[in-house]
């Protein structure tokens, strides 16, 4: 086993019986973790090597989880959907694959298992990343601006 994946996040509703059914299917290195309650999300991310985002909506705005991964230091391995640029930074919080392209998903995801630091190396730019979404900043910001 190269990599486990471990999947969190609400079920919804009318997709219940499909994904219970998915889970029994789940080989050893596939889990489903359930919900986190919010303020222990970086208590848990902060021991994954990667937040994977494989979105599959392209007007996806900023998503929290990418910032709580920053706020762990854990890099995004992710779609480029529309605001992608506005909260992951190439190669400094993160690495892109074209949007709805699993092939080029795929391939990132080998070439990180042959080289695992070229994500490792990106952990301070996540954490310096996750700062800019302190209260503190945000309010300093909106204050700027009105």
């Amino acid at each position: 086993t190269i990599f486990t994946l471990d999947i969190y996040g609400q079920v919804d509703a009318e997709q219940t019986d499909w994904f219970e059914n998915l889970k029994n299917s789940f080989p050893d290195y596939v889990k489903y973790g359930g919900l986190v309650p919010f303020d222990k999300s970086t208590e848990v991310l902060k021991n994954y090597f990667a937040l994977l985002f494989p979105t599959h909506y392209y007007t996806e705005g900023i998503p929290g989880t990418i910032i709580d991964a920053y706020a762990a230091g854990i890099p995004v391995i992710s779609a480029k959907w529309q605001n992608f640029g506005d909260i992951v930074v190439e190669g400094v919080t993160g690495k892109g694959f074209e949007f709805d392209n699993y092939h080029q998903f795929e391939k990132l995801i080998f070439e990180i298992a042959k080289n695992p630091e070229r994500i490792n190396r990106l952990k301070v730019g996540c954490i310096r990343k996750g700062e800019e979404f302190v209260p503190e900043k945000v309010l300093e910001i909106l204050i700027e601006k009105f």
